[in-house]
C-alpha cells in the first residue's frame, strides 16, 4: 500500500461516525510505518473527511502505478 492507492474500508467505524455518512472508499495520502511494518494510513475518504485508519482495516482496490 502506498500513497495514491484507492482503498476500501473493511473494518467498522463504531458509534463515532453516523452510518449514513460512513466513508467506504478513499485515496491514501500518507502512510505510517513502525519498524518497517505498515501500521496506519491517512485517507481522503469519499465523504470529504481526512481520517487515519489502521492498515489492516483497508484493502487496496486499485494501486497507483
Amino acid at each position: 500500500m502506498k500513497v495514491g492507492d484507492l482503498v476500501k474500508f473493511t473494518g467498522t467505524w463504531g458509534t463515532a461516525v453516523a452510518r449514513d455518512n460512513a466513508p467506504q472508499t478513499g485515496v491514501v495520502i500518507e502512510t505510517w510505518w513502525v519498524r518497517r511494518i505498515l501500521r496506519q494510513v491517512d485517507v481522503l475518504w469519499d465523504n470529504g473527511d481526512i481520517r487515519q485508519a489502521m492498515a489492516s482495516q483497508v484493502k487496496v482496490v486499485n494501486a497507483n502505478r
